[in-house]
Parts: structure tokens; sequence; C-alpha cells
């Protein structure tokens, strides 16, 4: 099973916590490291187990997104629609204040809206990441449906009014 883990272009924070997380599940033979490769942003991580890369063109990205079967993602907005809209299986790891990896705890909220509508699972810890691994045989994920299009009309048709 082919695992893309990201964590966004945040260079002010770091997310370190899931990276040592996805170090002890390559260790513990729960993912395999010769088939997880991250996105480590601006956090510098060097991992032990697993392939990395910094940031990478948008193009060679969305390639990766299509050849992975699982991503474990930040609760970006985008990362995680780019990866909904091409029908892929994404486990949410929301970056969390309490931690330090971001100002606020609006992933945690935008996890909880893509978990309510069964588009995604979410883990907030090791022991839930690995609950959302054992159930990825059985996950089947709604449809996500983008509402752009209605929503730009609406602003646009407010604008022009």
């Amino acid at each position: 099973m082919k695992v893309l883990v990201t964590i966004g272009s945040m260079a002010e924070k770091k997310f370190t916590r899931l990276f040592n997380i996805i170090e002890e599940l390559c260790e513990e033979n729960i993912l395999k490291g010769s088939e997880v490769v991250a996105q480590v942003g601006f956090d510098n991580y060097k991992p032990k187990n697993f392939k990395a890369f910094d940031m990478l063109a948008d193009e060679e990205f969305k390639r990766l997104i299509n050849e992975s079967d699982l991503i474990i993602a930040h609760a970006g907005t985008g990362t995680v629609t780019s990866c909904l809209k091409k029908d892929k299986k994404v486990i949410i790891f929301p970056r969390m204040a309490q931690f330090d990896e971001h100002y606020d705890d609006h992933q945690l909220e935008l996890a909880e809206l893509f978990t309510k509508h069964n588009h995604v699972l979410c883990a907030k810890n090791k022991e839930e990441l690995i609950e959302c691994i054992n159930k990825l045989d059985y996950f089947v994920p709604n449809k996500f449906i983008s509402n752009n299009k209605k929503i730009n009309k609406m602003i646009i048709d407010f604008i022009e009014k």
C-alpha cells in the first residue's frame, strides 16, 4: 500500500509529532517504510524509516497523490479536497494548537466536518491512527462533491447587486 504523508506548507509551525508517529508505525511494521513517502515541508525532518521531500511542484505532488493508495494529511482544506476529488482514502491528522502545531484548532473543526460526512477517517494520536489504518479495508468514503461553482456564483451575484 503506497502511502503519502503531507503536512502542508506552513513554515512557522512544526509537525514533528506526526513524523515521529509514522517512524514508530514503520518500526512496528504497521506501515511499510519502503512504501511511505512524506512531504516534510519546512520541518527539516530527516526520517530513518521512510522517504521524504521538502516541497514539490504542483504537478509532481498531484502525481504522488494519484499513485498513492492512502493519504495521511493535515486538515488543510486544499489538500484534503484535492485528495477526495481523486477518490483517495484519506486519514486526517489535524495540526493542534496544544502541541504548538498551529495557532488555533480550526483543523480539528475541519476534520470533524469531513469525518461527519464520512469523507475521511480522522486520528489525533498514534492509537487512533492505528485504528484508522486497521479500518481502511472496510472504509468506503462518501463521494466528495465540490460546491465551488455554486459558492462562486453566489459571491459574484452578491457583488454585482
